[in-house]
């Protein structure tokens, strides 16, 4: 027992310390290339397969950093551990142009552990937000090609207590670092002069994030938990560079004619978050939960500009049923999920609205005697602009987690 908890803490540790190699989720879109990229919204293990809600989702098995007063609600002997990987498929299409890409990636790291009979800490590694395209077209003499790449992580350390009864209240401090590179290149088809234009942010900042349960037993079957989440805005620490590069296709010589940084505090921010949810439980086996998120990024700066990006408004839906855990059928003692979501995205294409769609589904496979699981899920979405559609984007995710679950202080009497 005690040399698998020393690798299961030396797996953790390395895992978080290599948050470099971690950092950045795989994407391949061109809708990225728009403000700090495409969202993540920290769903992990079970919520992923679920609609993406975790607001009033509350489980002693499963880590939910969507709502950091959710940790409370653990067992106090347990620890958990959960590290997640998925493979997407992106089909584009644009009028009669269409191609596909495949991206693979670890996700996250995660990690929860008890501190006492009413509190509980987590702490990890997840995406903030990701960047990824390459495209490129004709201009008068020449062509153009645009590449973007890079994103914004999140070490996290969070802490949660269990107040009064049913009520459940937890906080997120947040480090958010990465890089974010435009690069857009000139490409003269006669002897003519060149140019390279490279846009970068350096992000290295704090955020915090508060969270709120509260659980009532309807009966000794039936359960109802709300949750909500607020974070509030804020301006963004870092560097913004800007570089340009000429150079002549003749002679084959550059100069550099700019090149320059500044701080990002006066140009760019997040906005305020707020979200809200519900779970309801029956017999431990069924549970049915909703959430809605509203981000205010009308009001905030991006690259100086305020109404660069739209308010962001998403609504999920989700469900997991669990036939029996006391079954000897194994099949009967997995976890079924399925969701579905709305989201009205902050990005903003040409004064038209980017929107996207989505189904889940998954399932939870236990191990151990029921105490770990090994979470697959299935994610189908939809993404375009409207009311002008300039690219129709439909991904494919197949995502694999494992949540190991020990009774880490737990000590065994021997007579």
């Amino acid at each position: 027992m005690l040399k698998n908890k020393t690798f299961i803490v030396l797996i953790a540790l390395s895992l978080l310390g290599g948050m470099s190699s971690v950092a950045q989720n795989s994407t391949n879109s061109p809708y990225s290339r728009y403000g700090y990229g495409i969202l993540e919204d920290n769903i992990v293990g079970t919520s992923r397969a679920m609609g993406g809600i975790g607001y009033g989702f509350q489980s002693g098995r499963q880590i939910n950093i969507k709502n950091p007063a959710s940790y409370a609600a653990m067992d106090s002997l347990t620890f958990l551990f959960d590290i997640g990987v998925s493979l997407q498929n992106t089909w584009m299409k644009e009028n009669t142009l269409k191609e596909s890409n495949i991206n693979g990636n670890l996700d996250y790291v995660t990690l929860q552990f008890p501190l006492g009979r009413h509190m509980a800490g987590s702490a990890g590694l997840v995406p903030f937000s990701s960047v990824g395209y390459s495209f490129g077209g004709s201009i008068p003499n020449g062509s153009y090609t645009q590449v973007g790449e890079g994103g914004i992580s999140q070490a996290f350390l969070g802490l949660s207590g269990h107040i009064y009864k049913g009520l459940y209240l937890g906080a997120n401090v947040y480090y958010l670092f990465g890089n974010i590179e435009h690069t857009t290149t000139l490409l003269p088809t006669d002897n003519t002069i060149g140019s390279i234009f490279l846009k970068k942010l350096h992000v290295s900042d704090f955020r915090a994030e508060f969270g709120l349960q509260y659980a009532h037993d309807i009966n000794k079957k039936n359960k109802i938990i709300v949750g909500a989440v607020y974070s509030p805005g804020k301006k963004l620490l870092g560097k913004a560079y800007a570089y340009e590069q000429v150079y002549s296709t003749s002679s084959g010589t550059t100069s550099v004619s700019r090149s320059d940084s500044s701080s990002m505090k006066p140009n760019y921010a997040l906005p305020s978050s707020i979200g809200a949810g519900f779970t309801y439980v029956w017999d431990n086996r069924l549970t049915v939960g909703a959430d809605v998120t509203f981000q205010d990024w009308s009001k905030v700066k991006y690259a100086g500009v305020k109404d660069s990006l739209n308010n962001r408004f998403k609504v999920a839906i989700g469900a997991e049923y669990l036939p029996n855990p006391l079954s000897g059928n194994y099949m009967k003692r997995m976890r079924y999920r399925v969701g579905t979501f709305y989201n009205h995205s902050y990005l903003k294409v040409k004064s038209c609205d980017v929107d996207e769609y989505g189904v889940t589904c998954g399932f939870g496979f236990p191990l151990r005697r029921d105490k770990s699981l090994v979470n697959l899920s299935f994610e189908y979405l939809n993404r375009q602009s409207t009311p002008t559609s300039y690219i129709r984007e439909n991904f494919i995710r197949v995502s694999l987690s494992l949540t190991f679950n020990e009774l880490w202080f737990f000590k065994q009497r021997f007579e």
